[in-house]
């Protein structure tokens, strides 16, 4: 059932990407367009790598499962900010849940890629994965809000302030946020890494 829901997940997130793209195109939204299109195609790179001989010589289904169902819950996750939830849904931060959720997916989707990469050489150790993963998203986390200020410049966009508060503190919230999420992420690797690893790879 577990394993289901999270295929769903992924699959939401995919032809939302497609609808998304198809309606921002129809609104000659340039930016939006682009932006769902190479959405739709990260999560079509992850179907495929999950597919893929090499990641099926050593890993079973399960890995593959949740490999989509992190890049969907990042995807959609990201996308109800992109249709202004966090403006409006009052009664909770969703900004500040989103750039918590989205940094401690990325944190396990990145331990699982780099383990993708040393696979041939052994599993890596939980304190590697941690080190690499969350160091990453961090420096992510960082150029996320240099981008948002950069894309109003560049394109006109809207990314990069609050009506609620003064955008330095909005940037503070973020990256406390984003730094609580690797957190968590790193939580959830150091406690389970090994016994994820038991389900996932083949013997």
């Amino acid at each position: 059932m577990f394993y289901r829901v999270i295929r769903i997940i992924f699959w939401l997130a995919f032809w939302l990407a497609l609808g998304a793209a198809a309606f921002y195109g129809w609104q000659k939204n340039n930016f939006l367009l682009s932006s769902f299109l190479l959405g739709a195609l990260a999560l079509l790179l992850l179907y495929f790598l999950q597919k893929s001989a090499f990641v099926k010589k050593y890993y079973n289904d399960n890995f593959g499962n949740i490999l989509l169902g992190l890049g969907g819950l990042i995807f959609l996750t990201t996308s109800l900010g992109t249709f202004y939830f966090y403006y409006y849904v009052k009664f909770f931060e969703y900004d500040l849940i989103a750039h918590t959720i989205i940094p401690a997916s990325f944190v396990v989707m990145g331990a699982m890629l780099y383990e993708i990469l040393r696979i041939k050489k052994g599993v890596p150790k939980k304190v590697d994965v941690l080190l690499i993963s969350g160091i990453l998203v961090l420096a992510l986390s960082f150029f996320w809000e240099f981008f948002q200020e950069q894309g109003d410049i560049w394109w006109g966009t809207h990314m990069f302030f609050d009506s609620n508060q003064p955008i330095a503190v909005d940037v503070a919230n973020d990256l406390a946020a984003d730094a609580f999420g690797v957190f968590i992420g790193c939580v959830l690797i150091f406690k389970n890494w090994e016994r994820w690893n038991k389900k996932w790879l083949k013997k």
